[in-house]
């Protein structure tokens, strides 16, 4: 198959978010809807900070529950929630990078 350049698209990617507890991890994972940016742009939204990465790479996502196990409404006000949980910012950066930079996963 022939490569397309296409200036932007977008992708559902699963995201582990690793939570410490009692010396160990608690995997949690939810899925994203990711916009592939050029990586300028990716550069220019890491210098912005959390806030500006989250907003400009995510286009929604599912799977995400509040601590009432309801649904998390993608929505700015839960993104700068987001922001605040610095396991979840990793979890989304690295599965980002994972997914652009990375290439094809083993199984």
């Amino acid at each position: 198959m022939a490569f397309v350049l296409k200036k932007t698209t977008s992708f559902k990617w699963p995201v582990t978010v690793e939570i410490p507890s009692d010396g160990d991890y608690v995997k949690e994972i939810f899925e994203v809807v990711f916009k592939k940016v050029p990586r300028s742009t990716f550069n220019e939204l890491v210098e912005q900070g959390d806030y500006a990465v989250l907003s400009g790479l995510l286009e929604g996502w599912s799977g995400m529950k509040d601590e009432a196990g309801k649904e998390v409404a993608f929505n700015d006000e839960s993104i700068i929630a987001l922001c605040d949980d610095p396991c979840a910012v990793r979890g989304i950066m690295n599965a980002y990078v994972e997914a652009i930079y990375t290439g094809s996963r083993k199984n």
